[in-house]
């Protein structure tokens, strides 16, 4: 899944919209539902026009976000009703020549609108609990936003195990997976887990950082993570709880703790582990995690050295490329936008 930011997976996002509803506020929201081709953002992108006349959010610059911003003025003043259409490369003219299936929609202060902003998807982003939002786009004039928990459905429905907002063109339905963002688990609080901790936090991953070192462990000095630990790298699981959605950064203080963490970690299959460390250290690490009894794969796939390679050497340039890295890695993990979310 991309990055929350600026979509209704971003809490501070939703949240400046319940206080619109709140306060008595209209909005009109635009939204991305599919892309075809090469697109700036993807599904799931959302820009609003609030009461005030300004704008929050993005849907991708350009002709295609000026369309959306001038439909939503119309919307807004009543000139226009709600719409939804295929803004082509042959309308937008935009450099980047795919299409995007943008929406406008008037949302007005009533008591269902707050029902499933504050109850429904700020209170379920709140508690962590994954859901998938569903807007039926079959009447323009009367959409319907819905939300179903994931366990009322089989796991082999594509709009789950997509793991990607779905758009069905036949019956108009747009679905889209909810939930918290995934956690950056950084084991390492020196140096680099400082500078990355704001890094991450910027771009939608939810920090926690553990160390075996209390002095340095303090929550004070990592104001962006949600959780600052202290605890044994030998028993991660007293602990943590890693997910096959969550990402790793190994960064202790000794080779000892390095493989002592990679070893647990392996285990969850997360996706995305990256441990600091020279090539030489590469080889010792992978062949001892073997000996342990590691998946040979997974052992491979370890991104060590973590980062990617643009010389870095500061703390704080090791930290960018160890975010760029896992910033890929996320993006890669998303299934292609342009062609596999369209059911024709």
């Amino acid at each position: 899944m991309s990055d929350s930011h600026e979509t209704l997976r971003d809490e501070q996002f939703v949240g400046k919209l319940v206080a619109e509803v709140e306060a008595g506020h209209p909005f009109v929201m635009s939204s991305v539902l599919a892309t075809q081709g090469s697109m700036p953002r993807h599904a799931s992108a959302r820009m609003v026009l609030l009461a005030d006349g300004s704008f929050i959010g993005t849907i991708g610059g350009g002709r295609i976000e000026m369309i959306a911003q001038e439909r939503s003025q119309k919307v807004m003043s009543g000139e226009r009703g709600n719409s939804i259409e295929w803004l082509t490369h042959a309308k937008t003219k935009m450099a980047c020549g795919g299409d995007a299936l943008v929406s406008v929609r008037h949302s007005f202060p009533a008591k269902q609108e707050l029902h499933i902003l504050k109850d429904e998807i700020l209170g379920c982003l709140k508690e962590g609990k994954p859901f998938l939002l569903e807007e039926d786009w079959s009447d323009p004039a009367d959409v319907k936003i819905t939300t179903v928990e994931l366990d009322e459905l089989p796991t082999d429905d594509k709009r789950v195990s997509a793991d990607v907002p779905v758009w069905d063109e036949a019956t108009k339905l747009y679905s889209e997976p909810m939930g918290a963002d995934p956690k950056a688990f950084i084991f390492g609080a020196g140096h680099v887990g400082h500078a990355l901790t704001p890094v991450l936090a910027s771009v939608g991953f939810k920090v926690i950082i553990m160390d075996d070192r209390p002095d340095l462990s303090k929550s004070e000095d990592f104001p962006q993570a949600e959780k600052v630990l202290v605890g044994d790298f030998k028993k991660l699981n007293d602990y943590v709880h890693i997910t096959p959605r969550d990402y790793v950064v190994v960064l202790t203080h000794g080779h000892k703790g390095d493989i002592d963490v990679l070893e647990q970690a392996l285990k969850n299959r997360p996706a995305y582990v990256g441990c600091i460390g020279s090539r030489g250290k590469a080889a010792f690490a992978r062949q001892t995690l073997i000996e342990r009894g590691c998946d040979p794969t997974d052992v491979q796939n370890i991104h060590l050295p973590i980062g990617e390679d643009i010389l870095a050497v500061t703390p704080s340039e090791i930290a960018i490329s160890i975010a760029a890295q896992m910033i890929k890695c996320r993006a890669e993990y998303r299934p292609d936008c342009s062609h596999q979310h369209i059911k024709n």
